[in-house]
């Protein structure tokens, strides 16, 4: 009777307390501590499955939410992903777009965690466009810090960083200063793995601003630390020192920071080292060692003392250096021992919290059993009183419940026992489990090894790539344009068909250049195509300008067919079309030794918003061997070795044709007839847009700036090569603007002391100063209207950050050498504000 009043008092305290707090008050708490106390929030999520029936509310549907993310704290990504889907469905059907958003988006991490990036990128996306829609910044910046991890972990460095700039705009715009931090010093470290040690100072120094501006002590330990690691690949070894100290006076004021004391003395070797000082490179490596020495295993040290062991054998103490070597082997293991041991808890813990569930149910079935029995017994005294017959039979039917309900019992310890037996199977698997590891983390570093080989190798060619494009666009930027100034001048007749001979060779040179560096640009993602209003008619009659005299000096018959029914305006990359037809014309003109070839342009397709282009170049020569046109068009992958090893110029012209079809929605056929005449024949079907400028028709001229209104304007021109100076201020001066120039970057900062202009042509790469803190000197000026004049870059450098590095330092537009006037001067109007000019036609 005493347990029958405790259970009905207990059930009643139950019931109080549900009834005290709501359900979405319980579900509040637990969203509150889910990510500082998940056991908490589980408990809380246990209570409200008690206040809540299985229905199709919208609290039954945050109760799936918030349950999928706790089993995703608990890598139970299965569960996860089941409780997810049941809340997108409940929150489709109740048209909450927000909260399917970031159910969306939870869905999205669980793909991303479990590598599938394609399935991850379209539920994040479709989260993003919802959280754009409704103005809600924080989760708009966790879905693009989420984009930004699934592109990182593809290898697509270029997207990353643009995305993480997204998600840097957007904690700042929240002021969410401690978020903007850690996304700059992602960034920052995407920086220093493409080599982009520039951009790495300027995102490392705005994380250094951000911990300051919160007063984090860690956080400004860490940024001066990674200012100091930049500053040493950029050979800056003054300023490295400076930013060392300061990273290590922030770290002693700190607790258990032993690691970050010991990154400090690293880099103290490292300066030492550089400035030939062994003797102190020494000091600072055995106080870095001798800490290391001294901390627990902890990530991140035993990189640092394999940095320490190279730094050794470079400073030429080899014993020094076998002995880090050795601590860093130690360290790495005792590491790796502690992470097996955290999964192989995890995965213990995962199947006590089972056994836990069953042991719990079983109890459960004891009180109900226990209660059924009390109920009974009452029943059977109020029956006393009424009649001792039915009291016997009360008590005989009461003894066979109990009989069968120890039966019953009986089962459930049975069960129990098979269960604990499966527990101890489990656990000699993981036994066996791990001593398998060890064998695999041997292999497991080999093959890191190896794959940061091959990663230091393709840095180094592709930077290579880009140093030679710098060099060669140079002196070809300087052929085209005193060619360009040459026809100008009214040349003789004769010298006229010279000048356009070495203009078309100039020009296919830049053509070369940009296959070559467009295949490292293709494969890494990073190709960006334009999207400009251009006039085709144009295009295809520059090609056959080009082409007919090279066709009669081969001696091969060239005609060029073009639909009128073509648009005169559409929207494109017009640069890649003349790409891609001059690859195929000199596919046809070099490689199947023709003598007659065929180029047609007609109209494909045209409705109110696209119109397709077919274009079919035929010709009557030998063709190419069917086995190497099939290595040609296969899917190019680099190796270890040469790049464009085996590769010719027609090869790669083919190769990177194919691509820029593809990645313009186009299409590329390839068709060879048979025989002792394998003629080729390219068809190629290209969509561009219509221009939005349907109703008049507009013609525009090579230059459709007006030039009259450049003339007089004051131009400061930073170049320190003297004939691309001449020839740029030749060019300009020839449309009466007003030009100064300076060789070098403290010049052109003299001169723009000394003047007012209306625009600067800032050259990138110069002595003494460069054009990046020649620009960040005039963005400081005092006076406001010098401070804000117009600035172009112009550089040859092929890097595929270039165009972004120089916005970030405060210029305006950007010009790649080898360039023409006609694209220097359409830059120069509109950082003017020059209107263009055009003459209508009905």
């Amino acid at each position: 009777m005493k347990s029958l009043q405790l259970l009905i008092v207990a059930f009643f305290w139950l019931g109080g307390t549900l009834l005290a707090q709501s359900p979405a008050e319980l579900l509040d708490r637990s969203e509150q501590s889910l990510v500082s106390d998940p056991e908490a929030a589980a408990r809380t999520l246990d209570e409200v499955r008690e206040a809540l029936l299985e229905d199709r509310t919208g609290e039954w549907a945050r109760y799936r939410y918030l349950q999928g993310r706790l089993y995703r704290l608990r890598y139970d990504y299965a569960n996860a992903m089941g409780a997810q889907v049941a809340a997108l469905e409940i929150f489709d059907d109740l048209k909450d777009e927000n909260a399917a958003a970031q159910a969306r988006l939870e869905i999205g991490q669980i793909f991303l965690e479990q590598e599938e990036y394609e399935s991850a990128l379209v539920n994040l996306q479709q989260a993003r466009k919802v959280f754009e829609q409704k103005g809600e910044s924080k989760l708009l910046a966790v879905t693009d810090h989420s984009i930004g991890d699934v592109f990182l972990a593809q290898e697509f460095f270029g997207k990353a960083l643009e995305r993480y700039n997204l998600v840097l705009e957007n904690r700042l715009a929240a002021e969410d200063v401690a978020g903007a931090a850690r996304i700059a010093a992602e960034l920052g470290s995407v920086s220093s793995q493409l080599g982009d040690h520039d951009g790495a100072l300027v995102y490392h120094s705005t994380r250094l601003d951000l911990e300051n501006a919160t007063g984090n002590t860690l956080g400004i330990a860490e940024a001066f630390g990674e200012l100091t690691a930049s500053l040493l690949a950029q050979g800056d070894y003054e300023a490295a020192a400076e930013a060392n100290a300061q990273s290590r006076s922030a770290y002693e004021s700190l607790p258990d920071a032993a690691l970050g004391r010991a990154r400090t003395d690293y880099h103290a070797a490292r300066i030492a080292a550089a400035r030939n000082n062994s003797a102190d490179a020494m000091r600072s490596l055995a106080t870095a060692e001798s800490t290391l020495a001294e901390m627990d295993p902890t990530p991140g040290g035993p990189e640092l003392l394999r940095s320490v062991s190279a730094l050794y054998a470079e400073l030429g103490n080899y014993d020094a250096a076998y002995r880090s070597r050795l601590d860093f082997t130690e360290a790495r293991n005792a590491l790796i021992n502690e992470e097996k041991a955290a999964a192989l808890h995890q995965l213990t813990t995962r199947y006590e919290s089972q056994f836990a569930a069953r042991e719990q149910a079983r109890r459960i079935e004891l009180l109900e059993v226990e209660q059924s029995n009390h109920q009974r017994l009452v029943t059977g005294l109020f029956a006393v009183i009424a009649l001792i017959g039915l009291l016997l039979f009360s008590l005989y039917a009461n003894y066979q419940r109990k009989k069968r309900d120890n039966r019953v019992l009986s089962e459930k310890n049975a069960e129990i026992e098979r269960q604990r037996a499966e527990i101890e199977k489990r656990n000699a698997e993981l036994a066996t489990i791990n001593s398998n590891l060890d064998t695999v983390n041997g292999k497991l570093v080999d093959e890191i090894a190896e794959r940061e080989a091959l990663e230091k190798s393709s840095f180094a060619r592709d930077r290579f790539l880009a140093t030679m494009s710098h060099e060669m666009r140079t002196p070809i930027n300087i052929i085209i344009g005193l060619t360009h100034l040459l026809l100008d001048e009214n040349p003789r007749a004769d010298q006229i068909e010279h000048l356009r001979t070495l203009q078309f060779s100039a020009n296919n040179l830049v053509v070369f250049i940009n296959d070559v560096l467009d295949f490292s640009k293709i494969e890494a993602g990073k190709l960006s195509l334009d999207s400009r209003e251009f006039n085709p008619h144009h295009t295809f009659s520059e090609i056959k300008q080009r082409f007919t005299m090279l066709a009669n000096e081969e001696g091969t018959d060239i005609t060029f067919d073009f639909d009128r029914n073509i648009p005169e305006k559409l929207m494109g990359d017009p640069a890649r079309l003349n790409q891609i037809i001059s690859n195929l014309v000199n596919t046809s003109l070099h490689e199947s030794a023709t003598q007659r070839i065929e180029l047609h342009a007609d109209l494909y397709k045209l409705d109110q918003r696209e119109s397709m282009i077919r274009l079919v170049i035929t010709d009557d020569g030998t063709g190419i061997d069917p086995k190497r046109l099939e290595n040609i068009l296969r899917q190019y992958s680099r190796n270890p070795g040469d790049v464009f090893e085996g590769y010719s110029s027609a090869d790669l012209g083919l190769a990177i044709t194919k691509r820029l079809v593809e990645l313009q929605n186009g299409k590329l056929e390839i068709h060879q007839e048979e025989g002792e005449k394998q003629g080729l024949r390219f068809v190629v079907i290209l969509p561009f847009k219509l221009s939005e400028d349907r109703a008049r028709r507009r013609e525009i001229d090579k230059t459709n700036i007006d030039l009259e209104q450049l003339a007089g304007r004051r131009v400061l021109l930073a170049e320190d090569n003297r004939i691309n100076q001449l020839v740029v201020a030749k060019m300009l001066r020839k449309i009466g603007m007003d030009v100064t120039t300076a060789n070098d970057g403290a010049e052109a900062l003299d001169r723009f002391a000394a003047q007012s202009f209306d625009l600067v042509l800032m050259d990138i790469q110069m002595p003494n100063v460069d054009g990046y803190r020649a620009t960040a000197e005039i963005r400081k000026h005092p006076d406001a209207a010098k401070r804000d004049v117009p600035i172009i870059a112009l550089t040859a450098s092929a890097f595929l950050t270039e165009r972004e590095k120089a916005r970030l330092f405060g210029m305006n537009e950007h010009v790649g050498k080898p360039f023409g006037p006609e694209e220097l001067l359409e830059k120069i109007g509109t950082c003017l504000g020059v209107e263009k000019k055009a003459r209508f036609e009905n």
